[in-house]
């Protein structure tokens, strides 16, 4: 209970839930709920280009397994759990580093998966970029993480051949719930809509997502948090040691040359109960938002850390 976690990018103010009426836990999920109505509405799509998942971590393990083994683009460095779930399925992973790369080296793919924005450097492929990417690979081929772009004010256009996940949990900071939603064409959905069915995203999941999903007010309300923690964060990482600072709406990102500093600032900030995202290859070191109550508490714990020049 004494810890401040900002491992995560999920946002540190959730959408209010309040009472789940008794019914909605007695009751198996209903299809006709209003959900899928409730988010075609936010995310800007037609009903029947969207499934509903337990959560986007779900797709991203279940549609690698639904297609016929091949060469898969995945990025040197982002959520690992892509390249994992695509190895694990059988399918030959080839790394690339930049978007740009990527759409050098699409011929040679059978299916790449692109974040948008990346977790954890934040970078953003642009609209021709993902165009190109859709139209060399076909339809169905081109995975786009979009988990983080509710958080993103002016985001690319994303193409409709592709298939987009979308994550309730980190922008509502309702990751408790496990509830996500795949967005594409509808024939090359239908594996991973049996895949979930039936009753695959809980009733009281659905009933939550549906009020959060049109609580327009709400939203607005969000992503001004959102800015105003982002931009005081980045303000706070803006004078460390050696590292070049980047962000992706729910998080902020200390990126450097070697791999020294970020596993020193991650043990003394984790000695003073500040939990910290540690990069697998240990040259970055990501911190999500933080609410206004922690603000004092995790800029004393990062001069403490040593991660500021002496005198700061």
């Amino acid at each position: 209970a004494d810890w401040l976690d900002v491992s995560t990018g999920i946002a540190p103010w959730s959408w209010p839930v309040g009472d789940v009426p008794g019914e909605v836990w007695a009751r198996l999920p209903e299809a006709d709920d209003g959900l899928i109505p409730a988010a075609a509405a936010y995310y800007g799509v037609s009903p029947e280009r969207l499934v509903a998942v337990p959560g986007s971590q779900f797709a991203i393990q279940t549609l690698p397994a639904l297609r016929r083994p091949g060469r898969v683009g995945v990025p040197s460095v982002g959520y690992r759990e892509h390249a994992r779930a695509w190895a694990r399925a059988g399918h030959q992973l080839v790394y690339y580093d930049t978007p740009a790369a990527l759409v050098d080296q699409v011929a040679q793919l059978d299916h790449a998966v692109v974040l948008a924005p990346n977790n954890p450097l934040g970078d953003m492929p642009d609209t021709d970029q993902l165009r190109a990417l859709a139209a060399t690979l076909g339809p169905g081929r081109l995975i786009v993480d979009a988990a983080f772009m509710d958080c993103v004010d002016a985001p690319p256009a994303l193409p409709a051949s592709a298939i987009v996940l979308r994550s309730v949990g980190k922008f509502f900071g309702l990751a408790g719930i496990r509830l996500g939603f795949v967005c594409g064409p509808p024939d090359a959905l239908a594996p991973l809509d049996e895949a979930v069915q039936p009753w695959g995203v809980a009733h009281p999941a659905r009933w939550i997502g549906r009020r959060a999903l049109a609580d327009t007010a709400w939203q607005i309300d969000q992503r001004a948090r959102i800015h105003d923690g982002q931009a005081w964060l980045r303000d706070v990482l803006a004078a460390a040691q050696g590292a070049r600072i980047v962000s992706g709406g729910l998080f902020v990102t200390a990126l450097f040359q070697n791999e020294t500093p970020a596993p020193r600032w991650h043990a003394a900030l984790a000695r003073q109960g500040i939990l910290t995202r540690l990069g697998d290859d240990n040259r970055w070191l990501r911190v999500g938002l933080a609410p206004h109550a922690a603000r004092a508490r995790l800029r004393a714990g990062l001069q403490r850390a040593g991660v500021y020049p002496q005198g700061r």
